[in-house]
């Protein structure tokens, strides 16, 4: 009985760190590195930004209409490619969270689920004791019955056996 109580309680701990290690092996490493990256281009982007505002203050500084011009349009450019960055990184930045909540979600379900498994183990394995417990109760009661029975046929044989003997 204990090895089957035991037996169940292996069973429901491995699936219960089974379930863990699949949902959280799926979603982190994939959400690290998406935003790592974004946060180290978005960076780069601003610096390039505020270089391309710098050398357009140079450029009017020194009154060349030309470069001037240039490096208001790298000025533009890189202000487009840094506010997409950012709008990009927002929008990693919520997928990550629904992704983040999702998995939440499943491992509350899973811890759920689990733990409705284990309370049905549980209950079968006490419907197994119970059942073990009657049938050692019943065994005992049977044998006892048994021995008391061949305990008054043994004594009768041997009041038989010393009556016989006392006719002699």
């Amino acid at each position: 009985m204990k090895k089957i109580i035991l037996s169940m309680a292996a069973v429901a701990l491995i699936f219960a760190t089974s379930c863990k290690k699949e949902t959280t092996v799926e979603t982190t490493p994939t959400s690290t590195i998406e935003t790592t990256t974004v946060s180290a281009d978005v960076t780069t982007l601003e610096t390039a930004y505020n270089d391309a505002v710098a050398k357009l203050e140079e450029a009017k500084k020194s009154g060349d209409a030309e470069a001037e011009k240039l490096a208001q349009e790298a000025v533009d450019n890189a202000k487009t490619s840094w506010e997409a960055a950012k709008s990009k990184a927002s929008e990693i930045g919520t997928d990550v969270k629904e992704g983040l909540d999702e998995t939440g979600a499943k491992l509350e379900d899973a811890a759920t689920k689990v733990k409705a498994d284990a309370k049905e183990s549980v209950t079968d394995a006490k419907a197994a004791i119970n059942t073990a417990k009657t049938d050692v109760t019943n065994a005992a009661k049977t044998a006892k019955e048994d021995a008391a029975k061949a305990a008054a046929t043994a004594k009768e044989e041997t009041n038989k056996n010393i009556d016989k003997l006392k006719i002699k």
